[in-house]
């Protein structure tokens, strides 16, 4: 390399004016998709949920009624329902099992699991019509009845 090569890279600007549009351009594309993808959410309360297994609704409960709708009491067992919460413990498989608790006041939350990584354990509470909790090893999903999923199946 020239001895005049290297004065002209240190007298370069260490951004041209193309440079700082496209990096401008982008943080505004990444800033819009990141609004839109949070204004989009269905934040308003749940007025029940369901737990499916398989593509098997086994129980169902209405928080606008405060009761549950449906229950196959072959797989789902109740292990605690009082004034605050109802516990539910669904066999998904021979040794396989679940726990949910369902609070009366609009929220449910998987408490334990027996599967491998125990993600759905550690997955958010759903309090609003935005979120699902998915058990991708037992097939078991719990989901809100207005939540709107590409005709309600996850591929599996």
């Amino acid at each position: 390399m020239s001895l005049k090569k290297v004065e002209q890279v240190k007298a370069d600007k260490g951004f041209k004016i193309w440079d700082l549009i496209i990096y401008g351009a982008i943080a505004v594309i990444v800033a819009v998709l990141f609004i839109t993808l949070f204004a989009v959410r269905d934040t308003s309360p749940l007025k029940g949920i369901r737990v499916v297994l398989g593509n098997e609704v086994v129980y169902e409960y209405d928080f606008e009624n405060g009761k549950q709708i449906s229950c196959n009491t072959q797989i789902v067992e109740i292990t605690e329902d009082n004034e605050e919460s109802v516990s539910l413990k669904i066999k998904s498989g021979e040794a396989d099992y679940n726990y949910i608790l369902i609070t009366k006041s609009g929220s449910a939350k998987m408490t334990d699991a027996n599967c491998d990584k125990r993600d759905c354990v550690y997955a958010p509470e759903i309090k609003d019509n935005s979120g699902v909790i998915y058990c991708s090893p037992h097939r078991l999903k719990i989901i809100p009845y207005d939540f709107d999923m590409d005709n309600g199946n996850i591929i599996m």
